[in-house]
């Protein structure tokens, strides 16, 4: 299998879509409970519906993504700390 993995186990699907779908053969092993406005939470759950797409799936995606995006602000902000207190 070059560019595909199998998937949970079950289907054949190329592996970038299986990342970026959160499709992996990773064992998840810890849960988080967020408390959320009704109103928030309702449409959320309808637009994954609409999508057909688990809540947990897009959450998980969007944790992903901010870390990405976060990642790297994080670690420029301590080397200007680190590089104001060399002077």
């Amino acid at each position: 299998m070059d560019a595909a993995m199998v998937c949970g186990g079950i289907l054949e699907i190329p592996l970038a879509h299986c990342v970026s779908k959160g499709y992996t053969h990773r064992m998840k092993d810890s849960g988080m409970r967020i408390r959320v406005e009704r109103q928030l939470r309702e449409k959320f759950l309808e637009l994954c519906r609409e999508q057909d797409r688990p809540a947990s799936q897009v959450i998980r995606e969007f944790m992903r993504e901010y870390i990405e995006r976060n990642e790297q602000t994080i670690a420029n902000d301590k080397n200007k700390g680190r590089n104001l207190e060399r002077r």
